[in-house]
């Protein structure tokens, strides 16, 4: 069977609507998936009917944003209760933080030479229409205007930390987002865990943490091939006894190197998270 619990639509920073979503999901015979938008439950809410009238098994999920130790962290939230009210205001917090981190980034880059003959902000909204603000859609905005030929060269020219167009953001706690996800009955994973750029050492420091604080998995699967990484994380999550998740972030068609479904299998020593969810897979074939 075909899974992946780790992807977006235009309800945050993809660019597919929740339905072409779906319709590209039964396209590559996924059995079972979860939208994961940023900070937000609105593309699953949008198809979870159309989904069930595609045969396709779509879980709750949401990838939340935190803080550890000064790194922004995402823990995606799976098979979680959407109507529970704690993580609906939580999430809504979490998204007036995006909106302030936004505001200063334009600022910012409006502040610039080069971008005063620019509405940015007029230029933004359009990029972010109902969705999640995010930098992705600052580098989409970069990119339509010019500056920069892909997303990567609009991180690394204005976007990342210590170019002019980055602006912090305060976060909440670690431990906090992974409350907000178990007390509404989820799970709560480590999205794309060798993304961060830890240390071994430093990145168990913050898998022991994260599952103090009472999280319960990590993304084990992120690319189509297997890969040291996934051998380490798959390690990790034996010796943790952490579920083991599997996603391709996939965030919009051009991005080949994520595509939907695109992912090795897992790891036959791994306990796969899915294993955990309230209403198991239906189709194995």
């Amino acid at each position: 069977m075909k899974l992946d619990f780790h992807c977006h639509t235009n309800a945050s920073d993809g660019s597919l609507s929740p339905e072409q979503l779906i319709d590209r999901a039964c396209e590559y015979k996924i059995t079972a998936m979860a939208i994961t938008d940023h900070d937000t439950t609105n593309g699953y809410e949008q198809v979870k009917t159309y989904a069930a009238q595609k045969g396709l098994q779509l879980y709750t999920g949401s990838e939340i944003s935190c803080d550890w130790e000064g790194h922004t962290i995402h823990i995606v939230g799976l098979d979680f209760d959407v109507a529970n009210l704690t993580l609906q205001q939580g999430l809504a917090s979490i998204r007036g933080l995006r909106w302030q981190r936004a505001n200063r980034m334009l600022e910012k880059l409006s502040n610039r030479p080069n971008f005063q003959n620019h509405d940015l902000e007029r230029l933004l909204n359009q990029q972010v229409g109902e969705g999640v603000v995010g930098r992705g859609h600052f580098a989409q905005m970069l990119i339509e205007l010019g500056y920069v030929k892909n997303s990567q060269q609009a991180f690394d020219k204005y976007l990342k930390k210590g170019r002019v167009g980055f602006a912090p953001c305060q976060w909440p706690d670690l431990a906090d987002v992974v409350n907000l996800i178990t007390q509404a009955g989820g799970i709560a994973i480590i999205a794309h865990p060798s993304i961060y750029k830890f240390t071994s050492r430093k990145l168990n420091r913050m898998i022991e943490e994260f599952k103090r604080a009472g999280g319960q998995g990590i993304e084990v699967v992120n690319s189509p091939r297997p890969t040291s990484d996934t051998l380490g994380m798959a390690e990790r999550a034996n010796r943790y006894e952490l579920l083991a998740s599997m996603g391709s972030d996939f965030h919009r068609p051009e991005h080949t190197w994520r595509g939907l479904g695109w992912l090795a299998e897992m790891p036959a020593a791994c306990k796969p998270v899915w294993q955990a969810f309230k209403t198991p897979i239906q189709n194995t074939l």
